[in-house]
């Protein structure tokens, strides 16, 4: 859906991969290394994702003249910016279990939030991608506010341009995203593809 220059995605498909969970919570080897515990707790926490996980994101392409003239924008004929979220209650959830003492199911859950994010934000990545190269321009890989050269201050120009609240994400005074499982970025659209170090 599209309104006023604003593009949601609500229909991503999250798939878990358990060898990269188990690997996120500490098991080099993945199934190979994990304790009978910790694959029953794996089993349980896998069937419980799906109702704590609300996948949105929305992004906005602007024109470089829109831009607040960052130089990380240099030499971009437009530029993405976007925001995704898997929602508040798995975050919560993990607090629950942490509190009341059962850290395997919370760094499980949290293992598990982490990686629908990442699928979230790579899904986007992959669709705004292929909008950059239908416009004949070339897309820069993905980048997040506090990492190369773009400061974590810059998240509320981010925010300013993304309507994020309508994915019911919010900076708080320290410009961290609330909900935490939540991930912020730009893609700068070059006309050389030289520009670019993504490969195609």
């Amino acid at each position: 859906m599209t309104t006023s220059g604003q593009v949601f995605l609500s229909d991503i498909p999250l798939r878990w991969d358990e060898n990269h969970i188990l690997i996120r919570v500490g098991c080099r080897k993945g199934r190979a290394s994990a304790s009978p515990a910790l694959l029953r707790t794996l089993a349980e926490v896998e069937e419980q994702v799906p109702a704590l996980v609300a996948p949105r994101s929305v992004y906005t392409v602007l024109e470089y003249a829109e831009t607040n003239g960052h130089p990380i924008f240099g030499q971009a004929v437009k530029v993405a910016l976007g925001v995704s979220t898997i929602g508040p209650a798995l975050e919560e959830e993990c607090a629950r279990e942490f509190l009341e003492g059962d850290m395997l199911r919370g760094l499980v859950l949290d293992a598990f939030g982490t990686a629908a994010v990442i699928q979230m934000f790579r899904e986007a990545e992959r669709r705004i991608a292929a909008e950059a190269l239908g416009a004949g321009l070339w897309p820069s890989k993905r980048f997040s506010p506090g990492y190369r050269g773009w400061p974590l201050e810059e998240q509320r120009f981010v925010f300013s341009r993304v309507d994020a609240a309508a994915i019911g994400v919010r900076l708080n005074d320290s410009c961290m995203m609330i909900p935490r499982k939540s991930n912020s970025y730009r893609i700068n659209f070059y006309a050389d593809r030289s520009l670019t170090t993504r490969r195609f």
